[in-house]
């Protein structure tokens, strides 16, 4: 009997930016399926990288650790990476893991596509992660 996985990977093209919706379970098996996936993301150097957190239904210190995979990956470059998270129990861990300062973190898409306002980008605000 095979398995389905228990996450998704989306990519899609919106306002000039690539955004990638995340959805399941984020664990170990996960994280080091979709790692090849983010890669390659990260290998095109996009200007503007959405991921879609809002259907991720868990998240563990793996799924932490590919968050801050691709943000390495992507730091230097001329790239520009937000978090669409809306989920208060995943802000609570960013928080805990001192990791919410670490990543720009919107409540929505429309925000994130939005661009920069004069609370920082897209509108995020680092007192708004709860």
């Amino acid at each position: 009997m095979v398995e389905h996985p228990n996450y998704g990977l989306r990519e899609r093209t919106l306002s000039g930016s690539t955004v990638i919706e995340l959805s399941g379970e984020l664990d170990l098996l996960a994280t080091t399926e979709l790692m090849t996936s983010l890669d390659a993301v990260c290998n095109t150097q996009p200007r503007h990288l959405v991921l879609d957190m809002r259907q991720v239904t868990f998240l563990d210190c793996s799924g932490l650790s590919l968050l801050c995979r691709v943000r390495n990956r992507l730091r230097g470059e001329r790239s520009r990476l937000l978090l669409v998270l809306d989920d208060a129990r995943h802000k609570r861990l960013l928080r805990l893991t001192r990791l919410s300062d670490s990543f720009d973190i919107v409540a929505d898409l429309a925000s994130a596509l939005a661009g920069p306002s004069p609370h920082g980008p897209a509108g995020a605000r680092k007192d708004d992660i709860a």
